[in-house]
């Protein structure tokens, strides 16, 4: 990626594992608000895990109007800083007592005063000193004996290095970001606990333009994760969450609160999601809602009638865990036992989880759809909607998704589990459209469920059709990509004047 600089932007974005990276719904949102936008000069300063686990992605190229793009990996281990020796390591650990104290405080809702922690400065200690310092190990000693049901010291030190070690990374970016009048993420996290720092040294606003609420996605990947050791004890005490998960989650729900604190305006993309972001901290009169819109025009080429479609349905998404690709397959596997030729196409790409995207393709195999579930990673999407007959979308977690609407735009309806916005897209505001369904919601992680509202489409073409139609006519009147960008000016405008 070619490296610009520059003293100064209008709007600098602060961008957590998204564009230009890595394809999806954040990364495309991204890509249209800068070219949106040519009035503006943007920076962005992208963040990512190790630099090899974006190495044979095909990044976006940056557009004219970005100045400045700088790129951070947190988990590089090539980064670490060369060994000192502790005898010259003299450190007082006290003002990161104290900030941890305030941490723990600040997550049972206490207003969370940024300047008082020192994070800006990481507690005034050094990324050598953390890994070095004997003051430091003595300290993270004691709070272990404070556990009352102690994970294995092992797992707790690595643990602890591992949560660390990226705000040393994050200052590196502090101190070299450029100046900007608005500071905008699309999520809090590393990304927006970074806005915060910049917002509050530069005197600048911070904007949260939440796309997934970032905290309960981390705790459902946290809860997921294989990384974390859980002993055979614990594992027989259901309904407990292992104390390094918390620890992980805690983490992030804090960094939710500073973010959601000092920034002036906090965006949703539908009123369902409020009340997770009160919960998370956020004041409510910083609260807006602005959906996402599309260029409906670009998709009205792929509007063809059921007749003329094939029998293909597809999901359109990332073959990750928080996308449930598994439960797509299963109902596949159920559409193939009773006697349908359906094809089922996974679209989106594979690389961001390799090992997923190897367990998906073996459970395709071990049911014997090798010839009807098809991985075909990123492909057109018009070309893909103008072919396939529904859109599937079996996730556990979702904002208000694009996929969905550009599903919308071309006439195709959607299948989709009940989570984030996808209630409300379905079946519209029946209080105030009546009964307009473009599409069935079905459970979470339930195949079966997802298999029957499939036949129930494919099987009744008249049903398909008003779909289809009420699927142009809602995404035509609620979601174009001008209401979007109006409502963005205004404030972007606002922003600015404050």
């Amino acid at each position: 990626m070619d490296r610009k600089e520059a003293n100064s932007t209008d709007i600098l974005l602060l961008l957590e594992g998204t564009f230009p990276y890595v394809r999806g719904g954040v990364s495309s949102w991204v890509k249209r608000i800068i070219e949106g936008f040519p009035e503006y000069l943007f920076g962005i300063i992208f963040l990512g895990s190790a630099k090899n686990d974006y190495g044979r992605s095909q990044p976006y190229a940056l557009p004219e109007n970005v100045n400045y793009f700088a790129e951070y990996f947190l988990y590089d281990e090539g980064n670490q800083p060369p060994a000192v020796s502790p005898g010259k390591l003299r450190l007082d650990v006290e003002q990161l007592h104290h900030a941890h104290v305030q941490m723990r405080a600040c997550l049972q809702g206490e207003v969370c005063p940024l300047e008082n922690y020192g994070l800006a400065e990481n507690f005034g200690v050094s990324h050598a000193e953390f890994l070095h310092s004997p003051a430091i190990w003595d300290y993270f000693l004691q709070r272990y004996a404070e556990i009352p049901d102690q994970p294995p010291f092992v797992d707790y030190f690595w643990t602890i290095r591992g949560m660390h070690t990226p705000l040393w990374y994050l200052q590196s970016a502090l101190q070299a970001a450029p100046r900007a009048k608005i500071f905008l993420s699309p999520s809090t996290g590393y990304a927006g606990y970074l806005g915060a720092l910049l917002a509050a040294r530069q005197n600048r606003p911070l904007i949260i333009s939440e796309h997934g609420i970032y905290t309960k996605e981390r705790r459902i990947d946290l809860l997921m994760a294989r990384w974390i050791q859980e002993d055979e004890e614990f594992l027989r005490r259901p309904g407990q969450i292992h104390y390094l998960r918390q620890l992980w989650i805690h983490f992030f729900e804090f960094l939710g609160r500073l973010a959601y604190q000092q920034a002036r305006h906090i965006v949703n993309l539908y009123t369902g999601v409020i009340p997770l972001q009160l919960a998370g901290g956020a004041p409510q009169e910083k609260l807006r809602t602005i959906p996402n819109g599309i260029g409906v025009e670009t998709l009205v080429p792929a509007r063809r009638p059921f007749s003329e479609r094939q029998d293909v349905i597809a999901l359109i998404g990332r073959v990750v865990p928080i996308k449930d690709i598994k439960t797509f397959i299963r109902a596949a596997a159920l559409l193939r036992q009773q006697g349908r030729a359906t094809q089922c196409w996974v679209v989106g790409p594979t690389e961001e989880d390799e090992e997923y995207f190897a367990e998906c393709q073996v459970l395709a195999a071990h049911l014997g759809l090798q010839e009807s579930v098809r991985f075909l990673g990123f492909r057109s999407v018009v070309e893909v909607l103008a072919a396939v007959r529904l859109t599937i979308l079996s996730s556990i977690s979702e904002g208000l998704p694009l996929s969905v609407l550009e599903s919308f735009a071309a006439g195709v309806p959607v299948v989709s589990t009940d989570v984030g916005s996808c209630r409300q897209l379905l079946y519209g505001d029946t209080s105030a459209e009546g009964e307009r369904p473009a599409g069935i919601i079905v459970p979470i992680a339930d195949p079966k469920a997802l298999a029957s509202a499939i036949i129930a489409l494919l099987d009744d073409e008249e049903r398909w059709d008003r779909c289809s139609q009420n699927a142009i006519a809602r995404v035509e009147s609620q979601y174009r990509e001008e209401q979007m960008f109006g409502q963005y000016r205004q404030l972007f405008t606002q922003a600015l004047t404050e």
